[in-house]
């Protein structure tokens, strides 16, 4: 398991012996044995940091770059709108 808040370099990841770690700019804050309490932890730190660092709005020029980059990466792999003949059902192998 792993969670990333980027915006204040927080992380929570699954060490060795499955301790979970809890580290901000790197630095350890807090170890938990379980990861119900750790995820916990995460989020309550997380929401006071989301007022501390609150999100920067995006430009429309931005949204756009990252529509086209994000339509380029993923492409359709077939065209819905072919113009041959439609397909026909598979025949049965049956011997009756």
């Amino acid at each position: 398991m792993r969670l990333y808040f980027k915006r204040a370099e927080l992380l929570l990841r699954q060490g060795e012996a499955g301790v979970y770690l809890l580290e901000r700019n790197g630095e350890q804050v807090a170890t938990f044995k379980h990861e119900r309490e750790a995820v916990a932890e995460f989020n309550r730190i997380r929401r006071s940091l989301e007022i501390e660092f609150p999100p920067s709005e995006v430009s429309a020029a931005e949204r756009k770059a990252s529509l086209e980059g994000y339509l380029k990466d993923n492409l359709v792999k077939h065209n819905s709108l072919r113009a041959g003949p439609a397909k026909k059902p598979a025949k049965s192998r049956t011997f009756g």
